[in-house]
């Protein structure tokens, strides 16, 4: 389906009619909430080959005058756990038109974080509407990491539920934050920052993605520790394009 009928279809389901999808040139945009959004991928490194293998979506987020605004900022403007959850499903949403608009000439899989607040607002059956957006989409689950974060807003067993939910659906699961004993949880990547690797089991058997390479003496000590995935600046900014996965980096 062209990227116009898709924002048009999604505009004509949102309930709430607090936000509009439009075109972005040749991507998406969306306004909510006096706030305006854009999509900036990453680039994600096999680093045994040192090929792009996927991007991370990040929110790029604006008010009215202009003035950029941090993510975490336009979360917290969200004051109910509703308007939570459809905020980070409108993100979502945005991110998967983006990448699906540029797809053909990129590649590979995107990796997409669930903001905490969604996870407690929504106590089961996770993933089933975002499922729906997907196949109108035409990406399935497989083609997306989604990225949970373990730490003070969630206690380990509604975090393991959440994990196996997903799972079940057919989504692969990279867990990040600062919590304890990643490796109990039975996701698919664990996500840290180079300085914090040893936190990881050496019996865990998910693939280690390190998320802050920026020079190529860490690459190379990422690569000695057993690491097989990175992000950093050293593979380059978020940017609205993505990279060619026959890109090496």
């Amino acid at each position: 389906m062209p990227l116009t009928d898709l924002i048009r279809y999604f505009n004509s389901t949102d309930t709430a009619g607090d936000s509009t999808l439009y075109g972005d040139g040749a991507g998406a945009a969306a306004w909510h909430d006096g706030l305006r959004l854009r999509s900036l991928f990453q680039p994600i490194v096999d680093i045994e080959s040192g090929q792009v293998v996927g991007h991370q979506a990040f929110l790029a987020a604006s008010r009215d005058d202009g003035a950029a605004i941090t993510a975490e900022e336009a979360y917290a403007a969200c004051q109910t756990a509703e308007a939570v959850v459809q905020f980070d499903r409108l993100c979502r949403t945005l991110h998967a038109l983006n990448f699906l608009a540029q797809r053909r000439h990129a590649g590979g899989y995107l990796q997409l974080s669930v903001h905490p607040r969604h996870l407690l607002a929504v106590p089961a059956r996770h993933g089933l509407v975002f499922e729906a957006v997907l196949k109108r989409c035409g990406l399935a689950p497989d083609d997306l990491v989604l990225e949970l974060a373990s730490g003070p807003l969630l206690d380990d067993q509604r975090l393991a539920d959440a994990v196996n939910n997903y799972r079940a659906r057919g989504y692969r699961i990279a867990l990040t934050g600062d919590g304890e004993h990643p490796e109990l949880f039975a996701v698919d990547i664990i996500k840290r920052p180079l300085g914090a690797l040893s936190e990881i089991g050496q019996d865990c058997p998910a693939k280690i993605h390190v998320s802050d390479i920026s020079q190529a003496g860490e690459f190379a000590q990422a690569r000695q520790l057993g690491a097989r995935l990175g992000q950093g600046r050293l593979f380059g900014e978020a940017r609205a394009a993505c990279v060619s996965t026959h890109s090496l980096r």
